[in-house]
């Protein structure tokens, strides 16, 4: 029997039209359960998944993509079983590769009898279907071979007037696969993502740098804001920057705001579209990078706290797995 498992994902995307998300036509979900296959015994370690990952490349392979910066959030262009698909890089999701449910159907991905997670993030809960891919490839360069990916039930799209103007693949490589990469670098003033396979990333001379650790499926860096350090999850598929906790944001002292207004605004994540309280901190530092000012919101879900993508989102920055370290290039800080 293979157990139920909480899935951590946080994601969320910030646009200026209003967010939909709902329930995966029941459709959808019929045609993916109608295609099962049973269980590779392999996937699986006490009931809990166990990703394999099936490499096609060769040790000190670089592979550069353009970057896809019109989420708000780093995607590239890839292909899943030979089919287009749109990959969100979602450091703040603790699965190795997460699809929508209309994504998984459309490329025709059998599901795995009897597999099913729980997922969290942003805007609740969502239920979690096993499937299977044949292969993950970049700019039509297979990169992996057979593997596990998990398919949330819902559905997500722009609305305007009550109207959906767009339908929003999210599709997702989480931290468990990108860590697999010695670096990642996403560089937004050149437009492009550059993935190094087994070769060691050597940092510009004058780079500010950040360290992380890697726990419980998380990037975890601490902020300084004033006197005050706080610890946060690094994640590249949220498009807001730090989010607190209310308690965090009750003890930073007044003089650390630009201002005490908060203004509302709806953020979508995997689970939901839920309400939040933004505001700008006058300064924050991550090791020896500075971030001036920094936007910050408080939403209703859990305490952990995150850095998302707006931060970095127009500087070019290596997140090097090996050296466990963040590096930003030189006055793309601000």
């Amino acid at each position: 029997m293979i157990r139920r498992t909480i899935l951590s994902v946080a994601f969320c995307l910030l646009t200026g039209c209003a967010q939909s998300v709902s329930k995966a036509p029941q459709s959808t979900i019929r045609l993916l359960q109608k295609n099962n296959i049973a269980a590779n015994p392999l996937d699986f370690h006490n009931g809990q998944v166990h990703p394999r990952y099936l490499w096609k490349i060769g040790p000190a392979t670089i592979i550069r993509v353009p970057l896809d910066n019109s989420l708000g959030i780093p995607s590239i262009d890839g292909q899943i079983n030979g089919q287009d698909t749109r990959l969100i890089l979602d450091t703040g999701n603790a699965f190795p590769v997460l699809l929508d449910a209309s994504s998984a159907a459309a490329i025709g991905m059998p599901t795995i009898r009897g597999g099913s997670l729980k997922g969290t993030g942003i805007g609740g809960n969502v239920d979690v279907l096993l499937t299977e891919y044949d292969s993950i490839s970049i700019l039509n360069r297979k990169i992996l071979g057979r593997g596990i990916a998990g398919v949330f039930l819902h559905s997500y799209s722009k609305t305007f007037a009550g109207l959906t103007v767009d339908e929003i693949q999210l599709n997702l490589l989480g931290l468990p696969l990108l860590e697999q990469f010695s670096s990642v670098t996403i560089d937004a003033p050149r437009n492009e993502v550059v993935f190094a396979y087994k070769r060691s990333f050597t940092p510009p001379e004058k780079a500010a740098s950040f360290p992380f650790t890697i726990q419980d499926g998380r990037m975890w860096v601490k902020i300084k804001i004033g006197s005050q350090e706080l610890t946060a999850f690094l994640d590249t598929g949220c498009g807001s920057g730090l989010r607190l906790s209310k308690a965090a944001m009750d003890a930073l002292p007044k003089s650390a705001l630009t201002s005490s207004h908060l203004r509302k605004r709806r953020a979508m994540g995997v689970g939901g579209v839920e309400q939040e309280y933004v505001g700008v901190l006058r300064e924050a530092s991550l090791g020896s990078v500075r971030i001036t000012p920094l936007e910050f919101d408080i939403g209703a879900g859990s305490p952990d706290m995150l850095l998302g993508w707006l931060p970095f989102k127009q500087s070019r920055i290596t997140i090097d797995f090996e050296k466990k370290k963040v590096w930003v290039e030189p006055s793309r800080t601000n």
